[in-house]
C-alpha cells in the first residue's frame, strides 16, 4: 500500500510513494480471504529459475483493493482460485518490484525462496557485485 500512488480509507485520501501506478482503496469487508491457487506466468521475475507448471497453494486476507492500475500491466500469477488483484491476476510486476496479495510458503512443490535467492544473486552478478 505504501508503494501505491494513493490510499483511500473512508473519507481520508493520502498520496503515497507512487512506485505502483494504482490506487489502494480500503473496504469494510474482506476483498480476498482464504486459500488460493495460482499458476506462475512468464511475468514472474524469477520464473526461469526452476519454476514448474504446478499449481501454487497460498492464502490471502485483505481488506484493500488495488484499483486504477495504469497500463501496461504485467502480472506474475494467474489466479485459479481466490481474488488476487482483479479476480484473475496477482503479483503486479514493475521492473524488479513484485507486489502480491497472496502469501506463499515454501513447499516441496513451490520452492519460491530458493528461486528468489538465485534471482537476487543473478541480479547482483549482473551489476558486478
Amino acid at each position: 500500500m505504501y508503494l501505491a500512488r494513493s490510499l483511500r480509507w473512508n473519507d481520508a485520501h493520502c498520496e503515497m510513494v507512487g512506485a505502483i501506478p494504482g490506487d489502494v482503496i480500503m473496504h469494510r469487508h474482506p476483498q480476498g480471504r482464504g486459500y488460493v491457487r495460482l499458476k506462475a506466468t512468464a511475468g514472474l521475475p524469477w520464473c526461469g529459475n526452476g519454476v514448474n507448471n504446478a499449481e501454487i497453494a497460498a492464502h490471502e486476507f485483505h481488506y484493500s483493493a488495488l484499483e486504477n492500475l495504469d497500463p501496461p500491466r504485467a502480472y506474475a500469477f494467474d489466479v485459479l482460485r481466490g481474488a488476487g488483484i482483479d479476480g484473475r491476476h496477482d503479483g503486479y510486476v514493475y521492473k524488479n518490484l513484485l507486489a502480491c496479495y497472496t502469501h506463499q510458503r515454501t513447499t516441496r512443490h513451490n520452492r519460491w525462496t530458493e528461486r528468489f535467492l538465485r534471482f537476487v544473486a543473478s541480479c547482483k552478478a549482473q551489476r558486478g557485485g
